[in-house]
C-alpha cells in the first residue's frame, strides 16, 4: 500500500518506521528540512518538504497513487484540513487525523461524518485509557484487550514468592485448572514464545492471555492485588492528566493532582470541583510527601518532561507501596525504565502508532482472515494479533495436531474466540471461519491468518 503521512515528530517517525517494516511506500510531508533529514536517515521514506495542507505539496507526496493519508502535525486544525484537501483529491483515500485538544475530541462522532474521516485518533486520550486499565490491576505491569474487552492479554514480573516459580509452564497447568496460556517471556533481555517444558524463574517478565475472570481468579491465587487503586496522586496538569482525571472521578476514585503553574491550577479545579487540585512543585520529594505520597494507591508522574517523571517515579518506589506509573514521550528511554523497574510506563506516540498500523493492516486483506487487533509487546520484538478467519481450505476446519507442522517457527496460537467462548486450542480443535484467533510471534507484518502458514 502507498501512505502518505503529514508530520514527522515523534508519532510521524515511529508510524513511517511501522509502516516501512510493514512493507509499505511511505512519504511524508514536513515544513522542517532538518525533521526529514533525520527520518531520511532512519527509514527509507520519500521525504516532501512542504505544509502538509497544501494540495501542490500533496501532489508532490503522491496524494493521486496513496491508500492512506495520515495527518499527525502538532497542530489538530492543519490534521482536519489536510485530511479534508487529500479526502477531496482522492475518493478511494483512507484519512487518519491525530486531534488532541479535549473540546474536538468530545466533536469526535460529528467531525468524522462531516469531514468524511476514516480514523481520529488522539495519542492523550489513548495513554490515559492505557493507565487507567493500569489502575484497575495494579498488580499487572501492562494490560491490553480482544474481543470487546472480554479476552485479555497482560504482562507482569514472576517473583521467587510465587507459586508459579520454579516450574514448568506444564507443570503449572497440571497443578492447577487455569484456563489460560503464558504466550511470551522476557528473560534477560531476551524474549523467548515458550513451550510446556519452559521453567519460569525469579525476573521473568511474562505475558498471558486470558479471559477477565480467569485473570482475576489467577492474580488472587497470587496473592495479587485484583481491586482497583482508590486514591491516585497525579503530578503534572497536562492533556493526559486531564482525560486520566475525568476517567478516575467518573468512577468515584479520589483523584489528587499537583501543578506548578497557577492558572493550569484553575482550569482543573474549574472543570474537576470533586479533584483536589494543588499548586506546587510535583518534582519536589519533600513537598511529595507532604501531600501524601507514602499513603496514596497510585502515584502518576505526567509533567511534559521525561527524565522528572523518571526521577519522581523512582523515588516512589523507593518511599511508598504505590502502584507507579509513569508516561514517557521517548521511546529509545525503553532500556532505562527497565533497569529502574519502575511498575509501568506508557508510551503514547508508540500507542498511537500501533493503532494506526492496526488500521492499515486491517485495510490490506489478505487470504484467511484480517486483521482486527495489534499490539506490540516487549520492545517491539513480539507481536500479538487477533485475527479475523474466514474460508480458506488451508486454515479452517483442520485439527491443529495437523496444522501445526504447517505453522511458521517463532509463531503460537494463544486462543480463540468463538461466539463469545475462550478456547486454548489444544490438537484436536480447529479454526472455523468467523473466529478470532489470537497469534503471538516475533515475526512482524501479518496481515491474515494465511501469513501464519510457513
Amino acid at each position: 500500500m502507498n501512505a502518505v503521512i503529514v508530520g514527522c515528530g515523534k508519532v510521524g517517525t515511529e508510524l513511517a518506521k511501522t509502516l516501512v517494516n510493514d512493507g509499505h511506500n511511505v512519504s511524508v510531508i514536513d515544513r522542517s528540512e532538518k525533521a526529514l533529514s533525520l527520518v531520511t536517515e532512519a527509514v527509507d521514506i520519500l521525504p516532501v518538504l512542504g505544509n502538509g495542507a497544501d494540495i501542490n505539496t500533496l501532489r508532490s507526496a503522491g496524494i493521486d497513487t496513496a491508500d492512506i493519508f495520515i495527518a499527525v502535525s502538532p497542530s489538530d486544525e492543519l490534521n482536519l484540513l489536510a485530511c479534508l484537501i487529500a479526502g477531496s483529491e482522492s475518493e478511494d483515500i483512507k484519512t487518519i487525523a491525530r486531534v488532541r485538544n479535549p473540546v474536538y475530541s468530545k466533536e469526535t462522532k460529528f467531525l468524522k461524518n462531516r469531514l468524511g474521516l476514516s480514523k481520529i485518533i488522539n495519542p492523550e486520550l489513548m495513554a490515559a485509557s492505557e493507565i487507567y486499565k493500569l489502575l484497575q490491576y495494579p498488580a499487572l505491569s501492562r494490560l491490553d484487550t480482544f474481543a470487546d474487552g472480554r479476552v485479555v492479554i497482560f504482562t507482569m514480573h514472576v517473583d521467587g514468592m510465587y507459586s508459579i516459580e520454579g516450574k514448568s509452564l506444564q507443570e503449572i497447568g497440571s497443578d492447577t485448572d487455569y484456563n489460560m496460556l503464558v504466550c511470551a517471556v522476557e528473560r534477560n533481555g531476551e524474549v523467548v514464545i515458550p513451550s510446556g517444558n519452559f521453567i519460569l524463574n525469579d525476573g521473568d517478565e511474562i505475558s498471558v492471555v486470558a479471559a477477565i475472570p480467569e485473570m482475576k481468579r489467577f492474580l488472587k491465587t497470587l496473592g495479587l492485588k485484583s481491586d482497583p487503586a482508590r486514591s491516585c496522586l497525579i503530578t503534572g496538569g497536562g492533556v493526559i492528566a486531564y482525560y486520566l482525571t475525568d476517567m478516575l472521578l467518573k468512577s468515584k476514585r479520589q483523584v489528587r493532582l499537583i501543578e506548578l503553574d497557577e492558572k493550569t491550577c484553575g482550569f482543573f479545579s474549574e472543570d474537576f470541583p470533586e479533584a483536589e487540585i494543588i499548586h506546587g512543585d510535583g518534582t519536589d520529594k519533600s513537598f511529595l510527601l507532604k501531600q501524601g505520597l507514602k499513603y496514596v494507591d497510585a502515584f502518576v508522574p505526567l509533567t511534559g518532561i521525561d527524565e522528572e517523571n523518571i526521577i519522581s517515579a523512582t523515588y516512589a518506589k523507593n518511599v511508598s507501596d504505590a502502584k507507579v506509573i509513569t508516561k514517557i514521550n521517548r521511546t529509545d528511554l525503553n532500556d532505562v525504565m527497565d533497569e529502574l523497574h519502575v511498575d509501568s510506563a506508557v508510551y503514547p506516540k508508540l500507542i498511537c502508532a500501533d493503532s494506526i498500523a492496526q488500521y492499515v493492516r486491517a485495510q490490506s486483506k489478505g487470504i484467511g482472515g484480517q486483521v482486527e487487533t495489534l499490539y506490540r509487546y516487549l520492545d517491539n520484538r513480539i507481536e500479538v494479533l487477533e485475527l479475523i478467519a474466514s474460508e480458506d481450505k488451508d486454515l479452517t476446519d483442520i485439527p491443529l495436531t495437523e496444522l501445526g507442522s504447517r505453522l511458521k517457527d517463532n509463531l503460537i496460537l494463544a486462543c480463540i474466540i468463538r461466539d463469545g467462548t475462550f478456547i486454548i486450542p489444544s490438537g484436536k480443535d480447529t479454526i472455523r471461519s468467523g473466529d478470532s484467533v489470537i497469534v503471538v510471534t516475533t515475526h512482524k507484518g501479518i496481515s491474515s491468518l494465511h501469513e501464519i502458514l510457513a
